[in-house]
């Protein structure tokens, strides 16, 4: 499907789980995971077209494919917090989002630390 129709699909979810939810909020925490879970799907078919595309530019770069590897990990772990923070956030769980988005950032920092730490000594070797 194309950006258009995932939109009023969701939209079209929004609003069913707010009729829904009147008579049974249960169903309607259902629906929204439901709708969720559909969007991520479509997001991640969307996604999968662009391994080539990222290796090609990783080539003309000159960038280590470790990288590479390293910034998709983050950007996965980053739309995974993100997406699990607001569906308990949805849910109602505010707290638990709070959590869950605080263990997506440090997942990420702790990725990131070696190659901050390249990057400083990299520096620090360029500097007389």
């Amino acid at each position: 499907m194309v950006f258009w129709q995932w939109m009023g699909l969701a939209v079209a979810a929004a609003a069913l789980c707010m009729v829904v939810r009147i008579q049974q909020p249960e169903m309607a925490n259902l629906c929204a995971l439901a709708a969720g879970t559909m969007l991520l799907i479509a997001a991640l078919e969307s996604i999968s077209s662009l391994g080539g595309i990222l290796d090609r530019l990783t080539a003309l770069g000159g960038l280590q494919e470790g990288y590479l590897a390293i910034l998709l990990k983050v950007l996965g772990i980053s739309y995974t917090a993100e997406l699990a923070a607001q569906t308990c956030e949805d849910m109602g769980e505010g707290g638990l989002s709070m959590k869950v988005a605080l263990v997506g950032k440090l997942c990420v920092f702790s990725l990131t630390a070696p190659m901050l730490l390249s990057l400083l000594e990299m520096i620090l070797e360029l500097v007389p």
